[in-house]
């Protein structure tokens, strides 16, 4: 009896199971589709630096804007203590319409970023456009 056994398995042939990859490409294509077009509706923001000139000539009696940012978030100008919404007017009162002048900023390595924009954000809604980064080494 064990021979006919072994005969009738032997007989019978498994199908051999197919893979069909057509609906994994479809599926793959869309997502490379979705994720172009996504992708293409994303514009990032930046905000504009420039380095600073090298500048010719003596020396300036003009006073220069310094706004220096601790790691608490605390913000002064040339020494003086401010909040985040008191920066713009004292700015726009030492500036006294001349919206060429430079505001250096100078934050730790570890200031969140947040605070740093935030500062920039005051300094240019009252027109200051030219605005440099420091670390509290430089000048």
């Amino acid at each position: 009896m064990s021979k006919t056994r072994e005969i009738l398995f032997a007989d019978q042939e498994r199908p051999r199971p197919k893979l069909n990859i057509a609906p994994l490409i479809d599926v793959v294509f869309l997502l490379l589709v979705f994720f172009m077009l996504a992708s293409s509706f994303i514009e990032p923001t930046s905000i504009d630096l420039s380095m600073p000139q090298p500048t010719e000539g003596g020396v300036s009696n003009i006073e220069p804007l310094v706004i220096d940012v601790s790691v608490s978030g605390t913000v002064s100008l040339n020494g003086l203590t401010l909040t985040l919404d008191q920066i713009g007017p004292e700015l726009a009162g030492r500036v006294g319409g001349r919206l060429d002048r430079a505001v250096t900023v100078r934050a730790e390595a570890t200031v969140p970023v947040q605070i740093l924009v935030s500062v920039m954000d005051r300094v240019r809604s009252i027109g200051l456009e030219n605005i440099r980064l420091a670390t509290p080494g430089s000048s």
